[in-house]
């Protein structure tokens, strides 16, 4: 019985796990390329109003709601002013909005974890759910021909 708590528990733990892991946005960042030479920047309000030396501050209550919108020559020129420093003269700034992580990458993981969890716990309580098993298959008559 005690074995039976213990995988409730677990159970209900991983549930919650993976309702938050499924809640979390997605984080996106902006590549400024200009040249050979990049930067990446994630497209959050905390991280844009705290830059380490942009040019000019980021008003974080005028970006758009759709986030890679945000990500433009603009934002890269003010959040680094110095990418272009050494670059052609015919070079100009490039962002790339991207995100790294996907909801799709988020439930393969999550549902690997909660088969491994399962196996463990089915593992775990094999030994005290077999007695039960046969007295319900003896009970109503079923029989194992062969073993």
């Amino acid at each position: 019985m005690r074995q039976l708590n213990v995988t409730c528990i677990v159970v209900l733990l991983l549930s919650f796990l993976c309702g938050q892991t499924l809640a979390t946005d997605v984080t996106k960042f902006c590549k400024c390329t200009c040249g050979q030479n990049s930067t990446i920047l994630e497209l959050t309000k905390f991280a844009l109003s705290h830059l380490p030396h942009p040019s000019a501050p980021i008003d974080v209550d005028t970006l758009v709601p759709n986030v890679c919108m945000n990500c433009t020559k603009l934002l890269c020129g003010i959040a680094e002013p110095d990418l272009c420093d050494g670059a052609a003269v015919d070079d100009d700034y490039v962002p790339l909005c991207f995100q790294r992580d996907s909801v799709q990458d988020k439930l393969i993981v999550v549902g690997f974890l909660v088969l491994v969890v399962g196996l463990l716990a089915w593992s775990a309580v094999r030994s005290s759910v077999k007695p039960i098993i046969e007295r319900v298959r003896n009970q109503y008559g079923y029989n194992v021909v062969a073993q």
